[in-house]
């Protein structure tokens, strides 16, 4: 469902227009029709549902390429196509977008794709705001590492189509003048399920923390003194006696704790931490260290092992991720 007319805030045939008003929106992009003859028949609507915009919009018929080198690195945009499609490239990989399949987009990395017929919602989603929903969501530890989104956005999930039915949901609130009331309570609340469903449908390195049964106990506070030991301190070299007396506990009741609430012995838990780091530096396009140097910085000495436990955690290896 999209959003009514009232909503709109620009409908353009004008290709520079729509350049300048996307890059005012989500960084520097550049627009080109590939079909001769064609034109843009762009329409952007934008809802605020509290302190959260809601886009949906359309570039119209003709097929438009775009690329933008990503200068904005405090927000991701999460595409739910509602109609037409397209292929983009994006942290190393290429893929179609569909009415199942979407994307999200960090706007502080580049991103290359085509649209035709597309019409899709667009959610502006702020790093910090993500990262402090999930803390609050999962504990103090589900803040200290940055959310991060596998890019392929699946809606072909039942997960996928939950949060797809919630966005419609929203739309026709809009729409039907149900949010023009004023109630901040409610307005609040509708955006806490929103960032919900994306924290727990759309695939992230802290997903299965939030929507696991095991660590939907009440961790430990023993556990938890040596989760948040491990976050604030990613880098120090923990052996197990040192991380039992910050615990408060003995080695064997640690590693018992663990198991219990994670699946997994704490010094796996330390080498998914790093993992997570290591990932974050091999992103970042200012990154100036080989794959390597970023290993054995955080603590991986063994670079056939690393680079298995790199592809195990994240689906690929390395040198992929650096691409």
């Amino acid at each position: 469902m999209a959003l009514l007319s009232k909503y709109s805030v620009i409908e353009s045939n004008d290709l520079a227009e729509l350049q300048e008003m996307i890059t005012d929106f989500s960084g520097p992009v550049r627009l080109k029709i590939n079909q001769k003859g064609a034109e843009v028949a762009a329409n952007m609507a934008v809802a605020m549902v509290g302190e959260q915009p809601v886009l949906h919009g359309t570039f119209g018929a003709a097929r438009v390429d775009w690329h933008s080198d990503g200068e904005c690195d405090d927000t991701m945009l999460l595409f739910a196509p509602t109609a037409g499609g397209g292929e983009i490239t994006h942290l190393g990989q290429t893929w179609g977008l569909s009415t199942n399949t979407g994307m999200m987009r960090d706007l502080g990395l580049e991103a290359t794709a085509y649209q035709e017929q597309f019409h899709s919602f667009v959610l502006p989603i702020s790093k910090d705001k993500i990262r402090e929903h999930a803390r609050n969501l999962g504990g103090d530890h589900l803040g200290l590492v940055p959310v991060e989104f596998d890019p392929v956005a699946d809606f072909s999930t039942t997960g996928g189509k939950m949060l797809k039915q919630y966005l419609n949901f929203i739309a026709s609130s809009l729409n039907d003048g149900v949010l023009d009331q004023g109630n901040a309570l409610m307005t609040s609340q509708i955006c806490d399920l929103l960032m919900t469903q994306v924290l727990t449908q759309m695939k992230n390195n802290v997903q299965d923390m939030l929507t696991g049964q095991n660590v939907a106990h009440v961790v430990p506070r023993y556990v938890k003194r040596a989760q948040d030991y491990i976050h604030s301190n990613p880098a120090e070299a923990l052996d197990m006696n040192t991380l039992s007396q910050i615990a408060g506990c003995s080695y064997r009741t640690l590693q018992r704790g663990f198991a219990e609430a994670f699946d997994q012995t704490p010094h796996q838990y330390i080498r998914k931490v790093r993992l997570q780091f290591v990932r974050r530096e091999l992103l970042d396009i200012d990154n100036k260290l080989s794959i390597m140097a970023i290993a054995r910085k955080w603590g991986f000495g063994h670079m056939g092992r690393f680079a298995q436990e790199y592809a195990q955690e994240f689906g690929h290896r390395p040198t992929e991720t650096t691409r």
